[in-house]
């Protein structure tokens, strides 16, 4: 199987959190826009994969006790935004009928991993899919710092990977949560990184 030198980790880059009218808005997140379409479009233009995750709920969904309902599966907050997307792409929702077959599987470049709480590893297809994404490392960006990207890159980390975290790529919804969590990453063996030092690295390598 052949060993990537990136695999880029794209969380929760959906409507419902990323610009002003969504119902869990993450203050400024849209000012993300520019360098998350830098990074898809070197991801396009390298061949480097990318595994998305989204929030997929049901309306009377049980998380909708803790945060505002957002990502209700048919809305348009759950839709992820255009500029994250590849052409290539398979979105796998969370239940094992849709694991697709391998020879379908490599046609993509983009997994899209649907899920009902804050833990990419919550999907029953996110380690069957990193076990076919090895890489030397998983570069994390999308939002919210202090909940779900923080929760992907210390699971990713907990796997023995080597994590990087594009801090001018992720937003929080509370800033000081945001460093706290940025900190937690860091001293988990996260590496803190801009996405002009990931694009000058891989093209470098």
């Amino acid at each position: 199987m052949t060993r990537h030198k990136l695999v880029f980790v794209d969380v929760d880059t959906q409507v419902d959190f990323m610009l002003p009218e969504g119902k869990l808005y993450a203050p400024g997140a849209e000012k993300l826009i520019p360098n998350l379409e830098r990074l898809v479009r070197f991801a396009a233009e390298q061949g480097v994969p990318v595994i998305s995750s989204a929030d997929a709920h049901s309306p009377d969904d049980p998380e909708f006790q803790s945060f505002p309902p957002h990502c209700v599966q048919g809305t348009p907050g759950q839709q992820k935004l255009p500029q994250t997307l590849l052409p290539q792409r398979m979105v796998l929702p969370n239940e094992k009928r849709a694991r697709p077959p391998v020879e379908e599987f490599f046609r993509c470049q983009q997994w899209i991993l649907e899920k009902q709480t804050l833990d990419l590893f919550s999907s029953i297809h996110a380690d069957w899919l990193l076990a076919k994404l090895p890489a030397e490392r998983y570069i994390v960006y999308g939002v919210t710092t202090e909940y779900c990207v923080k929760i992907a890159a210390l699971g990713l980390l907990e796997r023995g990977l080597s994590v990087e975290v594009v801090v001018d790529a992720i937003c929080a919804i509370e800033p000081e949560a945001g460093q706290v969590a940025l900190r937690q990453m860091q001293e988990a063996g996260a590496r803190l990184v801009k996405t002009d030092d990931v694009l000058a690295q891989a093209k470098a390598a």
